[in-house]
């Protein structure tokens, strides 16, 4: 089918915490451009880039105090939003869902911060209360800022 991809045109962006699986480069930037406000050249601003999404992650740990050890997150990156969610989290594969031409470094963070929430405690915590701390973290994401 036109437009599909398929397993072998997947690739992964490492980062400290996350791996970031993605099937076009332009979406991988659009990205980047999204949560950071800045272009990357992947052939020499990889450090750079991979920084940024840390500095999310470490961002949204500091905010709620919750570390989980060994936190790994995966990212399915798409390119173009359609229906749907912007973003979601899903705790069964501990990964997040997100649209390259609608994030934010907002969108972004909320849904880090469930990913550390579910990742932080033997049994996840409510939805309702999920929110509450999700909510806690996009008011306060750059207060230090």
């Amino acid at each position: 089918m036109a437009g599909m991809s398929t397993a072998e045109d997947e690739r992964v962006f490492s980062t400290g915490y996350c791996d970031i699986h993605y099937t076009e480069t332009a979406a991988l930037s659009d990205f980047f451009w999204r949560i950071s406000g800045r272009r990357f050249d992947f052939t020499g601003d990889v450090i750079l880039a991979r920084s940024r999404v840390d500095r999310l992650v470490e961002r949204v740990q500091d905010i709620l105090d919750m570390r989980p050890e060994g936190l790994r997150i995966r990212i399915d990156l798409f390119a173009r939003h359609e229906k749907g969610m912007i973003a979601a989290y899903y705790k069964n594969t501990n990964s997040i869902k997100i649209y390259a031409d609608k994030v934010t470094d907002g969108i972004f963070a909320h849904e880090l911060a469930h990913a550390v929430i579910c990742n932080y405690f033997d049994a996840a915590p409510p939805g309702k209360m999920q929110e509450i701390l999700t909510q806690y973290v996009d008011k306060h994401l750059w207060d230090d800022y």
